[in-house]
């Protein structure tokens, strides 16, 4: 027979000591992050860069692409999207929502050199994925000797 109580060897006392703690930094008790937290609903990204191009891939699982909105300004991307819930009552008791709802706005500084013409996004299976192109930045100008007469 299989059990799937939570076995502890702690005294007595440090089960609700170790709660405490873990409220402050913001973990449940199942070791989980607090998910109340605002930071904890910033989707996951990776972010390269070549010679040529920023890549800014985000993970939006659950989040449709009509609810997705990305502008780019003065060399910083921002990424805005929002969820709403499907739940609904019917009656039943709900025992654990980890699921995260509503509005978050993501911003990244690429830099002057990004291509405001140049942007190119596509979202498929729940990753959007932008391609930010580089300006060519001129060339700095040359010292010109100035004759003295």
């Amino acid at each position: 027979m299989s059990s799937n109580k939570q076995i502890s060897n702690a005294p007595r006392g440090f089960d609700s000591f170790q709660q405490l703690v873990d409220n402050f930094f913001g973990r449940s008790s199942g070791g989980f992050p607090a998910f109340a937290d605002e930071a904890f609903n910033m989707p996951a990204t990776d972010i390269s860069e070549n010679e040529t191009e920023y890549t800014i891939s985000a993970e939006l699982p659950g989040i449709r692409k009509e609810d997705i909105e990305v502008s780019l300004h003065d060399g910083v991307l921002s990424i805005e999207a929002h969820s709403k819930s499907e739940h609904q009552e019917k009656g039943d008791k709900q025992i654990r929502s980890e699921r995260r709802y509503g509005k978050f706005v993501r911003r990244f500084t690429l830099g002057e050199n990004a291509d405001e013409s140049a942007v190119q996004a596509k979202f498929e299976d729940g990753v959007l994925k932008l391609v930010v192109k580089k300006t060519i930045p001129p060339e700095a100008p040359k010292p010109k000797a100035i004759p003295i007469n």
